[in-house]
């Protein structure tokens, strides 16, 4: 035991921040410092004079002492424990890891072994930290779906994933860590993984390497087993690469049958349309002789019919009109599921609306025994923004519905009220009501309540326009019912805060054509092919005394006719056997002397496209058939008269 070390190096040792011991050659401790006394649980020099196996593990104890022998037969400076799992005691038998330096040290004494014993628990349990979480981020990396590469600093891989080991292990060396980038893709090119689709492996090379440099975006390519993938990389912190890999044949595969799915969507949108385009055309055709020919002989002032023929001529009316209705219908729910339908928000009067409504539906209304009225004692409501052609066409569906499903001798009530920011009419009847299981789906199309095989006319598409309708124009529409006794619908637009300068659009009075009188001051060429249009067009215009018509079968005679004898106005079919009404039309628009002769295009053809397309021909107007003869007339009077 070593009894006369100086205070001064007592001091030192103590102060070290390494446990440290001193043993001579038998292994007998000489002397500690305190922060082996700290680390093993003993009292101050509480070891010295016991053998240094008291602060090693039990089962390697025996063996000890060979250790010390061989030491000191070759003494040396030697660490221990950097790789090898050694362990200290502690007093109270528990056990924790440590890292020993030994150093021998010779003195007149003797020689003496000194060691240096450091407490590594900390520093194993960040070991194993970072051994769970190298653990950790192996599995994720493994459990990517798609092929995963992260290249360092030098641009060499220092982590791969088995589909990344799949993807590239034909191409040769199977050990991809530790190879660069060029290294790598030059062995990929030698495998033949990717189809080059005609590229030199050398620019395809390039290319790939000019992504790697300047990673933006992703790069598609294709393999020669038919599979396409994505290549994504991404730049890191520390100045690396992370590239991913997917297959995105599947998504590629579901893109192209999206195309094809939706180029057969468009090609049966365009084939509905065109079908209703032929559909409008082939029944606007008859219907324009039998309602034309009925609003003739309704007006004949040189041969009044009798007031029974008046009432059957109306049923005509009514019936051709129904049909309109029915076809216009078809139409304008073709033409808002292809979103083709524009509306034009205007201030517009409700109550000059309702009062028109009202007044068109009487017939209707005293035909079925039904009283239809404005709400008595209702206020004037203000001005709503909205298409008031639109407007009216909501009202007149509701208002013939309720009429339709009302009972005899009952009441239709229209009423209007102004809720905040919107103004609600609501038409009201005391009829058959809706029962409880048609509710949810009376907006659907071809819906009718249950009255799909009644006696009660109509498609079940009315309720469909005219909520969307009402929603192009920022409104809704809903309703209320009861069976037995009644409904309530009701649409609700936003509420015009009119200006002092502005002013609700107001319906246009009707007034007596200049046309009507006067000697034949005006020359019109009609070009029509269907023998009942141009008897029709013939007594329209036999009530117009400053006009003359002249006819053309063709669109050849027409051509000829108003080159010889410019007319005021051309009046042109479309579908004409031979020359198109647009051809006709280009032909004129060419020649200086028939260039500008306004030309009315007069077809049944009536959808949107249809406009657009007479419009774009040169068409100064466009009136479908069949024809109204207010509107032709006031279409006349426009041009004629200026």
């Amino acid at each position: 035991m070593l009894t006369d070390w100086n205070v001064p190096f007592r001091t030192l040792i103590d102060a070290a921040p390494d446990g440290m011991v001193v043993c001579d050659q038998r292994g007998v401790l000489v002397l500690t410092n305190s922060e082996i006394d700290r680390m093993f649980g003993y009292a101050h020099d509480e070891l010295l004079g016991k053998p240094i196996e008291v602060l090693i593990p039990e089962r390697v104890r025996s063996r000890h002492h060979a250790h010390v022998a061989s030491y000191v037969a070759q003494p040396r400076l030697r660490p221990m424990g950097s790789n090898l799992d050694l362990h200290g005691v502690r007093k109270d038998g528990s056990m924790f890891p440590v890292e020993i330096s030994l150093s021998p040290c010779a003195t007149e004494r003797g020689m003496l072994i000194i060691a240096g014993v450091r407490d590594v628990t900390d520093r194993r349990e960040l070991e194993r930290d970072k051994v769970r979480a190298n653990s950790y981020l192996t599995s994720a990396v493994e459990a990517v779906q798609e092929a995963f590469l992260l290249f360092d600093e030098h641009d060499r891989v220092r982590m791969v994933n088995s589909a990344a080991r799949e993807m590239v292990g034909e191409a040769g060396d199977a050990a991809i860590i530790g190879k660069t980038f060029e290294e790598l893709s030059r062995a990929i090119l030698a495998g033949g993984i990717y189809d080059l689709a005609g590229e030199s492996p050398e620019a395809w090379y390039q290319r790939r390497l000019a992504y790697h440099r300047d990673p933006v975006g992703t790069l598609e390519v294709r393999t020669r087993a038919g599979r396409h993938v994505r290549i994504t990389e991404r730049r890191t912190a520390e100045h690396g690469t992370v590239t991913t890999i997917a297959d995105i044949t599947d998504d590629v595969q579901r893109a192209a049958e999206l195309g094809e799915a939706r180029e057969l969507a468009e090609a049966a949108s365009a084939a509905k349309s065109e079908f209703l385009s032929s559909m409008s055309h082939e029944l606007r055709t008859p219907l324009n002789a039998i309602l034309g020919f009925a609003q003739l002989l309704e007006r004949d002032r040189k041969q009044p019919l009798s007031q029974r023929q008046l009432e059957r001529l109306g049923h005509v009316l009514r019936g051709g009109e129904h049909l309109l209705r029915l076809i216009d219908d078809v139409l304008d729910l073709s033409r808002i599921e292809a979103g083709r339908i524009a509306v034009s928000t205007e201030p517009v009067a409700v109550t000059e609306v309702v009062a028109e409504v009202v007044h068109t539906l009487q017939p209707m209304a005293a035909r079925a025994q039904i009283g239809i009225v404005v709400a008595a004692g209702a206020e004037p409501a203000p001005a709503v923004m909205a298409d008031r052609t639109r407007l009216a066409q909501i009202l007149m569906n509701l208002g013939s519905n309720a009429i339709k499903y009302g009972k005899p001798e009952g009441r239709v009530e229209l009423r209007t009220e102004v809720r905040g920011d919107l103004v609600r009419v609501t038409v009201v009847d005391d009829g058959i009501g809706i029962p409880a299981d048609k509710r949810d789906r009376i907006f659907e199309p071809f819906q009718r309540a249950g009255q799909e095989t009644g006696p009660i006319e109509g498609t079940g598409i009315g309720l469909t326009i005219s909520k969307r309708l009402a929603m192009l124009m920022r409104g809704t529409l809903g309703f209320e019912s009861e069976p037995g006794h009644g409904s309530a619908f009701w649409v609700e637009l936003p509420r015009h805060r009119q200006a002092a300068d502005a002013q609700p659009v107001a319906a246009v009075s009707a007034r007596p054509s200049p046309l009507a009188a006067g000697a034949r001051r005006h020359t019109v060429v009609y070009v029509e092919d269907n023998p009942s249009n141009i008897a029709f067009m013939r007594d329209l215009v036999e009530e117009l005394a400053s006009v003359e018509l002249i006819t053309a079968a063709t669109a050849e005679i027409g051509l000829e006719l108003i080159r010889a004898r410019p007319p005021d106005v051309v009046i042109m079919d479309i579908n004409l056997p031979g020359m198109s009404g647009f051809e006709a039309v280009r032909r004129l628009k060419e020649w200086p002397e028939t260039r500008a002769i306004p030309v009315i295009g007069l077809s049944a053809a009536a959808l949107a496209a249809d406009t657009s397309r007479a419009r774009d021909a040169g068409f100064h107007r466009y009136l479908t058939k069949p024809v109204k003869v207010d509107e032709l007339t006031r279409a006349l009077e426009d041009l004629l008269e200026r």
